[in-house]
Protein backbone atom coordinates (compact mmCIF):
# COMPACT_ATOMS: atom_id res chain seq x y z
CA UNK A 1 0.00 0.00 0.00
CA UNK A 2 2.58 2.64 0.60
CA UNK A 3 3.37 5.33 3.17
CA UNK A 4 2.97 2.94 6.45
CA UNK A 5 0.04 0.96 4.95
CA UNK A 6 0.57 -3.37 3.65
CA UNK A 7 -1.85 -4.23 1.70
CA UNK A 8 -0.52 -7.69 1.59
CA UNK A 9 -0.85 -8.20 5.04
CA UNK A 10 -4.66 -6.61 5.10
CA UNK A 11 -5.03 -9.28 2.50
CA UNK A 12 -3.93 -12.03 5.03
CA UNK A 13 -5.95 -11.00 7.68
CA UNK A 14 -9.07 -10.05 5.47
CA UNK A 15 -8.95 -13.39 3.56
CA UNK A 16 -8.47 -15.33 7.22
CA UNK A 17 -11.68 -13.66 8.40
CA UNK A 18 -13.95 -14.85 5.32
CA UNK A 19 -15.58 -17.43 4.47
CA UNK A 20 -13.84 -17.25 0.63
CA UNK A 21 -10.23 -18.18 -0.01
CA UNK A 22 -9.59 -15.97 -2.86
CA UNK A 23 -9.43 -12.57 -2.67
CA UNK A 24 -11.81 -11.42 -5.16
CA UNK A 25 -14.63 -13.10 -3.67
CA UNK A 26 -13.86 -11.89 -0.07
CA UNK A 27 -13.63 -8.49 -1.07
CA UNK A 28 -17.34 -8.73 -1.92
CA UNK A 29 -18.45 -10.12 1.81
CA UNK A 30 -17.43 -6.73 3.27
CA UNK A 31 -19.09 -3.73 3.96
CA UNK A 32 -19.01 -0.35 6.61
CA UNK A 33 -20.71 -1.24 9.26
CA UNK A 34 -19.70 2.50 10.91
CA UNK A 35 -17.13 4.88 12.04
CA UNK A 36 -15.71 6.21 14.59
CA UNK A 37 -12.57 8.51 16.31
CA UNK A 38 -10.44 6.29 18.33
CA UNK A 39 -9.67 7.78 22.19
CA UNK A 40 -6.48 6.49 21.85
CA UNK A 41 -4.13 5.73 18.78
CA UNK A 42 -4.72 2.18 17.43
CA UNK A 43 -3.28 -0.51 15.05
CA UNK A 44 -5.24 -0.81 12.09
CA UNK A 45 -5.45 -4.07 10.45
CA UNK A 46 -2.58 -3.79 7.88
CA UNK A 47 -0.35 -3.24 11.43
CA UNK A 48 -0.22 0.88 10.54
CA UNK A 49 -0.19 2.31 13.28
CA UNK A 50 -1.47 5.06 14.82
CA UNK A 51 -5.13 5.43 13.34
CA UNK A 52 -7.38 7.84 15.16
CA UNK A 53 -10.24 7.89 12.32
CA UNK A 54 -11.47 4.12 12.22
CA UNK A 55 -13.78 2.22 10.06
CA UNK A 56 -15.55 -1.02 11.33
CA UNK A 57 -16.30 -3.60 8.77
CA UNK A 58 -18.20 -6.63 8.63
CA UNK A 59 -18.33 -9.76 6.71
CA UNK A 60 -21.41 -10.43 5.75
CA UNK A 61 -21.37 -14.05 5.89
CA UNK A 62 -19.40 -14.98 8.99
CA UNK A 63 -20.48 -12.09 10.50
CA UNK A 64 -16.86 -10.74 11.67
CA UNK A 65 -16.11 -7.21 12.66
CA UNK A 66 -13.15 -5.58 12.35
CA UNK A 67 -11.52 -1.40 12.49
CA UNK A 68 -9.33 -0.61 9.93
CA UNK A 69 -7.93 2.71 8.93
CA UNK A 70 -9.97 5.60 6.38
CA UNK A 71 -7.00 4.53 3.92
CA UNK A 72 -7.70 1.18 4.15
CA UNK A 73 -11.33 0.71 4.08
CA UNK A 74 -11.14 3.57 0.88
CA UNK A 75 -8.77 1.20 -0.93
CA UNK A 76 -10.31 -1.97 0.04
CA UNK A 77 -14.25 -0.91 0.14
CA UNK A 78 -13.58 1.86 -2.42
CA UNK A 79 -15.56 4.06 0.50
CA UNK A 80 -14.56 7.80 0.99
CA UNK A 81 -14.33 7.72 4.86
CA UNK A 82 -11.93 10.59 4.06
CA UNK A 83 -14.21 12.53 3.10
CA UNK A 84 -16.62 11.81 6.16
CA UNK A 85 -13.90 12.20 8.65
CA UNK A 86 -13.16 15.69 6.88
CA UNK A 87 -16.69 17.06 7.37
CA UNK A 88 -16.90 16.00 10.93
CA UNK A 89 -13.79 17.95 11.65
CA UNK A 90 -14.97 21.10 9.67
CA UNK A 91 -17.96 21.10 11.65
CA UNK A 92 -16.39 20.34 14.90
CA UNK A 93 -14.23 23.20 14.67
CA UNK A 94 -17.22 25.99 13.41
CA UNK A 95 -21.12 24.57 14.25
CA UNK A 96 -21.86 27.05 11.39
CA UNK A 97 -20.43 24.78 8.67
CA UNK A 98 -22.59 22.63 6.64
CA UNK A 99 -21.44 18.75 6.23
CA UNK A 100 -20.40 17.53 2.93
CA UNK A 101 -22.67 15.66 0.48
CA UNK A 102 -21.07 11.37 1.20
CA UNK A 103 -21.67 12.82 5.07
CA UNK A 104 -24.92 13.65 4.54
CA UNK A 105 -25.89 10.40 2.42
CA UNK A 106 -23.92 8.26 5.52
CA UNK A 107 -25.62 9.68 8.20
CA UNK A 108 -29.24 9.32 6.53
CA UNK A 109 -28.53 6.06 5.38
CA UNK A 110 -27.75 5.22 8.88
CA UNK A 111 -31.04 6.95 10.71
CA UNK A 112 -28.83 9.93 12.48
CA UNK A 113 -30.83 12.77 10.28
CA UNK A 114 -34.21 12.23 8.90
CA UNK A 115 -35.18 13.09 4.99
CA UNK A 116 -36.10 16.52 5.97
CA UNK A 117 -32.63 16.89 7.52
CA UNK A 118 -30.85 15.06 4.71
CA UNK A 119 -32.96 17.82 2.24
CA UNK A 120 -32.39 20.72 4.39
CA UNK A 121 -28.20 19.54 4.03
CA UNK A 122 -28.42 19.28 0.41
CA UNK A 123 -30.07 22.41 -0.29
CA UNK A 124 -28.12 24.74 2.10
CA UNK A 125 -24.87 23.15 1.57
CA UNK A 126 -23.21 25.56 -0.77
CA UNK A 127 -25.40 28.52 0.95
CA UNK A 128 -23.03 30.72 3.09
CA UNK A 129 -25.88 33.32 3.64
CA UNK A 130 -28.24 31.54 5.68
CA UNK A 131 -30.88 33.08 7.66
CA UNK A 132 -31.20 32.79 10.97
CA UNK A 133 -33.72 29.81 11.20
CA UNK A 134 -31.76 28.15 8.41
CA UNK A 135 -28.54 28.68 10.95
CA UNK A 136 -30.11 27.63 13.98
CA UNK A 137 -31.43 24.13 11.95
CA UNK A 138 -27.66 23.66 10.65
CA UNK A 139 -26.53 23.94 13.85
CA UNK A 140 -29.02 21.62 15.31
CA UNK A 141 -28.18 18.88 12.31
CA UNK A 142 -24.48 19.41 13.15
CA UNK A 143 -25.08 18.87 17.09
CA UNK A 144 -27.08 15.94 16.32
CA UNK A 145 -24.18 14.33 13.94
CA UNK A 146 -21.65 14.98 16.46
CA UNK A 147 -23.43 13.44 19.24
CA UNK A 148 -24.11 9.90 16.88
CA UNK A 149 -20.13 9.85 17.14
CA UNK A 150 -19.40 7.42 20.27
CA UNK A 151 -16.33 5.49 21.18
CA UNK A 152 -17.57 2.84 18.53
CA UNK A 153 -19.04 5.19 16.19
CA UNK A 154 -22.59 4.98 14.53
CA UNK A 155 -24.73 2.00 15.41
Amino acid sequence: MGDGYNFHHLQGEILARSRATDWETAEREWCLLSISEADEPETCLCSHFPIIELCTIANRITGIQVDVGNVCVKRFLGFRSDLIFASIKRIRNDMTRSIGADAAVLFHERGIINAWEYGFQQNTRAKRNLTGKQMETRISINRKILASLKRRGIQ
